[in-house]
């Protein structure tokens, strides 16, 4: 007799949380789900890039209902939320931040917004920092000229017309509506859209991901929408690690191939010696923004 399949036990709702060296942020992430669950049959997964900061081990003892899948390398975040959509099955896929903590009836206005925008591929949540301000979590997508203006200018001049317009700054935040994009740090998916476009790009170690999936929904005609019924606290960078050299030279080139992947193919590539000229400056910036702050750290100590 052949051996039958393992049959996925379908739930309402998959919670993916990737992990990586962020115990602290991921006890307080976890916790918060424990004390604010959504209201119909859920799973949290708990995916570890290898951590060594005994991430594996505290989950086995103190969350013995969370799905675990340790892994024995540093995969990134897209390759890493792949293998908990692949081994799950769930009309719905939140992917959240180990350095994200929700509130009571967060996932459960998701859930109920999906429920009622059958169009809605993705949707993402008010995202606010720990002091209650308002991350721009919701975003235009970049044209390459905008890109590289946003990324020579960001740091340089916060309030330039550039970044303002491609981080939505000007728009309303409390009212539900359409947009291109949404943090990856909190997203809820519609799994028959995930069907649809394929999964996140494991091309992207880290950054991008998040705008690229977005694109491809709408790509495919699925809506991509920002519900501020929904909230979410997160740490900025707090899942990231320190190296900040290195978190820039990721972001980069993750952004670099994003519009290689869609824009090769036609004439805008005549620019992109332009933005790889924008994303080197970025990464300048940040080498010297960190050789200082290291300075500065051994002068004061």
């Amino acid at each position: 007799m052949p051996d039958l399949e393992e049959k996925k036990e379908i739930k309402d709702l998959i919670i993916s949380i990737v992990s990586y060296n962020s115990l602290n942020y991921l006890r307080e992430c976890l916790d918060s789900i424990l004390k604010n669950p959504p209201g119909l049959d859920y799973e949290i997964i708990v995916i570890d890039n290898a951590s060594g900061d005994g991430t594996v081990e505290s989950v086995k003892k103190d969350y013995p209902g969370v799905t675990l899948i340790p892994g024995n390398k540093n995969v990134g975040f897209a390759a890493a939320n792949n293998r908990a959509i692949e081994k799950s099955d769930s009309k719905y896929i939140v992917l959240l931040n180990s350095d994200c903590m929700v509130y009571k009836k967060s996932l459960d206005n998701l859930v109920d917004f999906m429920n009622k925008h059958p169009g809605a591929g993705i949707t993402g949540p008010k995202i606010v920092n720990s002091d209650g301000t308002i991350q721009l979590s919701c975003r235009r997508f970049p044209s390459l000229m905008n890109a590289a203006a946003h990324t020579i200018l960001a740091d340089i001049f916060p309030g330039n017309p550039f970044s303002k317009k491609y981080k939505l700054a000007d728009i309303g935040r409390d009212d539900p509506s359409k947009v291109d994009w949404v943090s990856g740090s909190c997203m809820i998916i519609r799994r028959e859209a995930l069907e649809d476009t394929g999964t996140l790009d494991e091309r992207y170690f880290m950054y991008v991901e998040d705008l690229d999936i977005c694109y491809r929904m709408w790509q495919k005609n699925w809506e991509v929408y920002y519900n501020p019924e929904a909230k979410i606290m997160h740490h900025i960078a707090g899942s990231s690690g320190r190296g900040k050299i290195k978190s820039s030279f990721r972001m980069q080139r993750s952004v670099f191939y994003f519009f290689w992947k869609n824009y090769r193919k036609d004439w805008r590539i005549i620019l992109i010696p332009l933005l790889i000229l924008a994303l080197g400056f970025r990464l300048f910036l940040s080498i010297i923004k960190s050789c200082f702050s290291k300075k500065n750290n051994i002068y004061k100590s």
